[in-house]
This record gives C-alpha cells, structure tokens and sequence, in this order.
C-alpha cells in the first residue's frame, strides 16, 4: 500500500471513530459544546487569531479582554497553529463553533494518523500501525479533558518523531527542517505539550542517536544529520521566541504557579488505574482511583501489548494484513529496532516520571531551574504523552502477535479483534452537549450602533464571575469591542480586584472601580441573575447621575424570557 493510500485510510478510520467515541458532538458541530466554559474560551481564542492577523498582526497578544490588560491572549493557550490554519474559514463566515469544533475533533483524528505513520515506518506493518493510532488517538485521557480543546491538540509530535526517524535513516536536510517544523508545530499547539515534550524528545532522539548503526557509509551521513539537527533546532528557536516574550510579558502581571497549586497536580501511580467516569466499561468499578485532572488510565489492552513489543523478535521481513510484505530502514534493522524499543520505552519512563510532578523526580528540577514550567498548574497531563509512547510499544506488540499467524485471513481477524477490544475499552458514555446561540443578544447591536464611527468602545457586563465572562467572550467575537471581563488560565490582579469591587454594586466603590478600566458601557444581562435581584439593580442603576439607560432588549435564555439592560457611562459629572 502506498503511502497516500495509507494516509487516506488511516484518516477515513479515526474520521469514523471519532464520529462514534464523540457522539453526539458530529450532530453539533454549528452549536454545541461540552461545557460554556473553557470551550467557549477556545472558540474566542481561534477567533480572535483570525480577526487580528490581517488588521494588526504586531499587536496578535493585545486582546480584547480584561482591558486595559496588555498580552491577555498570553494568560492562556494561545492555539496559534490551529487558529492560522483555520482562519480562512472565519474569514469564509463560517461559525465560531463550528472552527472549534473543527479543530476539537482533528485533535484525535490526525494525532491517530501521524502514530499510524509512525509505527509503520517503525515495524513495516499496516494494520498493527493502525491500531496503534486507535491507541493514542481515543485515550480515555482525552474524553476526561474534552471540554479541554488545547489538550487534544497532539497532532506535530508523532510527525516530529516520524521525520527524526527519517532524519537518521537518510541525513537529509529536508527531514531535519520538518523535525524543527512539527516540533515548532507542537508548540504552537499547545505551549502545555510543547514544554512537555522538551524533556521526551531529548530522551528519545537521544537514545535513537546513541543506537544508531555506525558503519562507513553511516559515518559519511553523520555530518548532515549534524547539520539537520541544528537546522530543526534553529527552526524550533524562531517559532519559540515571539511566544515566550509574550508569555514572559505576561509573567509580569499574572506570576507563575506557585509549588502547592503544582503538588495539587501531580499525578500518583495510583492515577493511571482511573478512567474517568464517562468511561463505559471502567467508570464506576475504577473511578475511586484517580480526581479530577488526575485520571490517565491508559487501558489494560494497551499495556499488555507494550509489554508483548517490548519481547524479543525475530525475522526482518514484516507482512502487512494486507498479505503483501512491508520493509522500512528501521523495521530491516534489528539493532535499530531494539534501539527504537529502548528509546520508546525510556520516552514512557520519563514521561511518567514528569507526570508524577512533584512526586517524582525530575519534575523538581525543572520547576526550580527551567523558569517556564513554573507556568504549569499540572504536570499529570503529561499521560498523554506517556499515552503516545504507549500505542508505539503497543504497535510492536500488534506486531509480534500478527506475525504469529500465518494465514494473512487469520491476521486480519486478529488485529481487528485486537482493535475492537481497544474501542471497546476507551468507549465512553455519550458526551453531554450545551447549546449555544449563534448569534449574539441584540443588546450588542444596541451599543455599536450608539457608539457609530468613534473607535473601538469598552464594554462591562454584569455580572463578572468565571461563570459569566466565557459567554460574554464568545459573543465578542461578533463585535470585537473590548471587555472589561475576562476569562483564562491566569487572571491579572486587577480583575481580581475590580471582581471583589462589583460584588457591591451599583455603590460608589463599584461604579468607580468599572470606570477605572475605561468602561463606556456597562450591560446588565437580566437573563444571568435572578429576577428580584435584576429588578432591585435597575432601580439603583436607573437613579445613578453617570448611567444613562440606552436600551432594555428582551432575550430567551434556557427558555426562560429575560432582557439586557444596557447603560451608557458619562465621565462628566452631571449638573
């Protein structure tokens, strides 16, 4: 089978699977979300990339919440890569949701494509690859962090290794600067995995490296994989340094995760025995073993087959389960493939030592002495890539079995069975949707119209909590118009303080510390409170000198009729 007609089959395969492991998510793509949320924080951030890159690519950082805040994209994920690839879609007018969604599920899809691809150069096999995809593509890890859209995206690291596999077997260039590219890709994904997997794939490569075979003719090829390294690293370097001067920027205002929020996160052994309770098979019975953002069970199918790659075998030729006969310079090798084990398996032992955090022992030493994981809140998120090690051992173990079989009818039974058991195992119950609108209150045409030609106005909408801000950034994205509110990973002391502030409004302490952050209008979503509450605040809002009433528009919200009351802010004392 040729390499496209691979390729097209793998992704038509985790295409369907994901179809099914999501459901109903596929009956959704246009409105629906796990949660309102950190997807809605998602769907802002690949908005807001798009809207920004041809209007004022300099100032990408500068975004439109938590004004006057500068680098506010910085205080969470960025998304970059996927944002970059999709905005053509937004500028197209396709939905927000819609390109979250989009990328929220080719975060399993192409992540299972690129473990396929790299397990069939590693073993010459078609359909053990396969199922190796199937193993890191539907970890149950990724079911427990669905609402988390930055943690799905894993599709740069398995192509990253594929092309440092290439980069040993051939010394070219080419492949050194698509090891940097999928490297940088990774980091532009996800700065979480990106800083992750610094430490996985220095022991890997390193290992690759080290049990390289060194003959004459290979040692001809070592200068130009020499240079190809450094090609990939320079690559790496011009990806990395925007981002973390923008991150570091943020640093200032925000801080870093202090050791206890990171002991909190660490994961225990114990961890990867919890599924998460979505699990069909393992969610009641195992639950008890692991909390919240702790559970990296990686299913008991998937370890046995690590440990069957991890055996000895024998024979260079490798049979696909088509019938027809596979080779690839690792897989004709046995002492590259040996090495390939070893390097897989040392990947698994450092990745799981990292996900233990402060519980384990190299986590210590990079929080004190490599300054931006003291960004990140919980190392245990690193199963996911103890998860990518595992489906490649697990890909040899598919391997050793299939070849045990004779009969290439028998074959293919055998690793669909196999296949089969590991879907079955990582199925979960159907995922809980929310519907969205998909379109904005009419409250916000109300203050774009009032505002007309003037530049860019700011927005307070009441009330502030991480309950409320998500949504009201989401339908930002319609107007773009900054916001006093916010919502992110980290949040800036001054929103700390303006939130404490309003919890006492409409007094003077309240509308003074509204007004500090530039607010122009402030919207109060009746719809968001209860109804007594509401009416007692339009009644003191109503009376205050500096509110003037622009509009009440109604609005349906969980099929409840509610309205937004919109107020105009003057700076001029009335007389």
């Amino acid at each position: 089978m040729s390499t496209r007609r691979f390729l097209v089959t793998a992704f038509l395969l985790y295409l369907s699977l994901t179809c099914l492991m999501t459901y109903p998510q596929v009956l959704h793509l246009r409105d629906g979300v796990h949660d309102d949320g950190d997807p809605l924080l998602n769907a802002w951030t690949l908005a807001w990339v798009a809207h920004q890159l041809p209007r004022a690519p300099a100032r990408l950082f500068d975004a439109n919440t938590f004004y006057p805040e500068r680098r506010t994209l910085a205080f969470s994920e960025t998304l970059l890569l996927p944002a970059v690839v999709m905005a053509p879609l937004r500028w197209l007018g396709v939905g927000p949701l819609l390109v979250y969604n989009i990328v929220l599920l080719s975060g399993f899809i192409v992540s299972g494509v690129g473990v396929a691809l790299l397990v069939r150069m590693l073993t010459g096999w078609i359909g053990p690859a396969l199922v190796a995809g199937i193993v890191f593509a539907f970890l149950p890890f990724r079911i427990d962090h669905y609402a988390h859209m930055q943690l799905q995206q894993t599709q740069c690291l398995p192509f990253a290794l594929w092309a440092f596999h290439r980069l040993l077997a051939r010394g070219r260039v080419r492949d050194g600067a698509a090891f940097g590219a999928f490297s940088a890709g990774q980091l532009l994904s996800c700065v979480y995995y990106g800083l992750l997997m610094i430490p996985y794939l220095a022991v890997v490569s390193a290992t690759l490296l080290i049990g390289h075979a060194r003959g004459a003719a290979q040692r001809t090829r070592d200068g130009h994989i020499a240079v190809a390294i450094v090609v990939a690293i320079a690559i790496v370097l011009v990806a990395a340094v925007p981002v973390g001067m923008a991150y570091l920027g943020a640093r200032k205002v925000v801080g870093e995760r202090g050791r206890d929020e990171v002991v909190n996160g660490s994961a225990t052994p114990l961890d990867y025995l919890g599924p998460p309770p979505e699990n069909a098979l393992y969610g009641k019975a195992l639950g008890h073993f692991a909390e919240q953002e702790r559970r990296l069970f990686p299913g008991f199918v998937a370890v046995a087959l690590a440990v069957v790659g991890l055996w000895p075998r024998s024979g260079s030729g490798r049979t696909d389960r088509s019938g027809t006969t596979e080779t690839s310079r690792t897989a004709d090798n046995p002492a590259t493939d040996a090495a390939a084990k070893i390097a897989y398996a040392l990947g698994l032992l450092i990745a799981f030592d990292i996900s233990l955090g402060y519980h384990g022992l190299t986590y210590p030493w990079l929080y004190e002495y490599f300054v931006p994981f003291r960004a990140l809140r919980i190392p245990a998120r690193n199963g996911i890539i103890v998860g990518l090690s595992l489906a490649v051992l697990a890909g040899y173990g598919v391997a050793h079995l299939a070849a045990m079989v004779r009969s290439p009818a028998a074959r293919r039974i055998v690793v669909t069975a196999i296949g089969a058991l590991i879907v079955a195992e990582y199925a979960s119950r159907p995922i809980r949707m929310i519907a969205m609108p998909l379109t904005p209150p009419a409250a916000y045409g109300d203050v774009v119209r009032d505002k007309g030609d003037s530049p860019t106005t700011t927005l307070f909408e009441f009330p502030l909590s991480s309950k409320d801000d998500p949504t009201y950034m989401y339908f930002s994205t319609f107007h773009w118009q900054h916001l006093v509110n916010g919502y992110s990973g980290f949040f800036p002391p001054a929103y700390v303080f303006l939130a404490n502030a309003v919890d006492s409004i409409p007094d003077n302490a309240s509308i003074h510390a509204i007004k500090s952050h530039g607010a122009r209008y402030l919207l109060l979503h009746g719809e968001r409170l209860i109804l007594p509450r509401y009416n007692e605040l339009v009644a003191q809002l109503d009376a205050r000198p500096e509110l003037t009433v622009l509009s009440r528009t109604p609005v349906v919200r969980n099929g409840e009729r509610s309205e937004i009351s919109v107020y105009r802010i003057s700076y001029v004392e009335k007389r």
